[in-house]
């Protein structure tokens, strides 16, 4: 895959600051994709066909905590008429890029933050979200040595890390900074760096660039073997959690929709097929993470996790794309200053394909 900087794309595809298309450059990305694009039309006489090979996109290389996004199409996928491997569904390397690839038409389906799926519907763009493959998470915010407090990421002299705003991350921050009524955002921190990747926002942490960051339970324990001083500040799931957060979304460009429910409800059915699968017992879980994951966390690390994802709402086992979590995303993306209009989950949410979807798989 030939790799686009953002600053490079920022820059070629009239993408002002913040990371979003401009009129002007999402007209010229529409009329570049001159209708070339592959589909499986549920247009015209006969049945609908589930295209086997839909183009997938992601804006970030799946984890445990998220695995259903890969092992749906291609461990569940078969049952519901989709033919997908690992070499099928492409990983960019920003939001930006998969934005860019997906108005195109080089990818038809785009899985990546729910707020940055929001924010671009917010900008008029014509995508609808039509499911969701990650609720929680076990994402943590963690600070080392004295750093113990949610109080102290407002001290001017501890240094944060957070994502981009848009970025899963920074929701998920504010969403634990809320869940725990600090008062205040990631906005309101004093001293920050933005850090879009928890891989890198984890060797800042280790390394002692970041005094306080948002990663996941198994990074942030990792650091802790190394350093034996990492403080668990607050967590996303659990009782003191956020219920409604949902962390990841797919969307797609609404024509591309109107003629392909029959295809994006398969990998709807798909990924609600492989939840289930997944939790059923911690076997499924660890050979599905060997076999799709490049660097899976170490054996205890995984049983923490799977605990984690068996014990809250992580895995859409039953869809999990409900007005109720739409509407948080929308009020905290508003909250953030990042959502500008009026959006309400009916403006916003495809619903045909969840319902195809929950009949395919048997709800």
């Amino acid at each position: 895959m030939a790799e686009v900087s953002r600053r490079e794309f920022l820059h070629r595809s009239g993408i002002g600051a913040g990371g979003l298309l401009t009129l002007s450059g999402l007209s010229a990305l529409l009329a570049a994709c001159g209708g070339e694009e592959e589909t499986a039309s549920n247009s015209g006489n006969g049945a609908a066909k589930v295209n086997p090979k839909p183009k997938i996109g992601l804006s970030s290389s799946p984890q445990a905590s998220y695995l259903p996004v890969i092992a749906g199409p291609i461990m569940a996928g078969s049952k519901f008429g989709l033919n997908i491997t690992k070499s099928d569904i492409t990983t960019f390397d920003s939001s930006t890029t998969l934005t860019q690839s997906t108005l195109s038409g080089q990818v038809q389906i785009a899985g990546q933050s729910t707020v940055a799926q929001l924010l671009l519907i917010d900008r008029g763009q014509p995508f609808k979200i039509f499911a969701t493959y990650s609720m929680n998470d076990d994402f943590v915010i963690a600070g080392r040595g004295d750093v113990k407090t949610i109080a102290q990421l407002k001290d001017p002299k501890v240094t944060v890390a957070s994502d981009s705003p848009g970025g899963a991350g920074q929701a998920v921050f504010d969403a634990m900074l809320k869940a725990n009524n600090a008062g205040f955002l990631v906005d309101g921190i004093p001293k920050k760096v933005i850090i879009e990747s928890s891989g890198e926002r984890t060797s800042a942490l280790a390394s002692g660039d970041a005094d306080a960051t948002v990663i996941h339970i198994v990074q942030a324990n990792a650091v802790n073997k190394e350093t034996g001083d990492v403080n668990i500040i607050a967590k996303l799931y659990g009782p003191d959690g956020e219920p409604n957060f949902m962390k990841e979304a797919y969307a797609a460009r609404t024509d591309w929709l109107d003629e392909n429910i029959e295809t994006a409800a398969a990998v709807t059915a798909s990924v609600i097929q492989a939840s289930r699968d997944l939790t059923k017992d911690y076997a499924s879980f660890e050979a599905a993470c060997k076999q799709l994951i490049e660097e899976p966390p170490p054996a205890e690390e995984l049983q923490e996790l799977f605990e984690i994802i068996k014990s809250n709402e992580v895995y859409p086992v039953d869809g999990g794309l409900t007005d109720e979590r739409v509407q948080y995303m929308i009020d905290l993306g508003k909250e953030e200053g990042i959502i500008e209009t009026d959006l309400t989950p009916d403006k916003v949410v495809d619903r045909r394909v969840m319902e195809r979807a929950l009949e395919m798989v048997g709800s």
